[in-house]
């Protein structure tokens, strides 16, 4: 079977909650060929001790395999640490951080040098959602303001070149 790295069950965002929890999402999964998700657990408040425990809670409906990446949404010392007690207890190696979703999700370039550090000293992996969040929101707001509200204004409000600009700076910063 195969494993699909990227999931979002039961993942509460924006005033939304994913339409799959982890029995439906895993047993459509299983149907279709794939035997291990790995899903976002998300911090709570900041907290990834929090959100982890969330997580766990969630996934004991679970009827396959599964992994968690854990998000960082913020910095201190208190991350720092717990981002060391998801590699070595958890078994969480893998740390995602949003340059989107301004206002939710999304961190800063000062957040995001001491996170792949941090990911660096630990031997895990940083992934990152790479959109220049700050454009994206002044493109949303635009789109709005059009009255484009559909899903295609989702498009709309980030065109290529946000990616891409999101894209180098991230690799510039892991350069550092």
């Amino acid at each position: 079977g195969g494993i699909d790295p990227h999931t979002h069950l039961e993942f509460e965002f924006m005033n939304t909650v994913t339409k799959d929890e982890f029995f439906s999402g895993q047993a459509a999964a299983l149907a279709g060929g794939t035997t291990m998700p790995i899903d976002f657990a998300i911090p709570i408040d900041g907290s990834l001790t929090a959100g982890f425990k969330a997580y766990e809670k969630k996934a004991k409906k679970s009827c396959m395999d599964y992994g968690f990446h854990m998000a960082i949404t913020k910095w201190d010392e208190t991350v720092a640490r717990e981002m060391e007690l998801m590699v070595k207890e958890k078994g969480i190696n893998s740390f995602k951080f949003f340059m989107a979703y301004k206002g939710a999700l999304m961190i800063g370039d000062e957040l995001l040098l001491q996170g792949l550090k941090k990911c660096k000293s630990l031997g895990a992996l940083a992934m990152v959602h790479a959109e220049n969040g700050d454009a994206v929101d002044e493109g949303q707001k635009k789109m709005i303001e059009l009255g484009i509200t559909g899903p295609e204004g989702h498009a709309l409000s980030r065109p290529p070149v946000l990616e891409g600009e999101a894209t180098a700076r991230a690799i510039r910063l892991a350069d550092l």
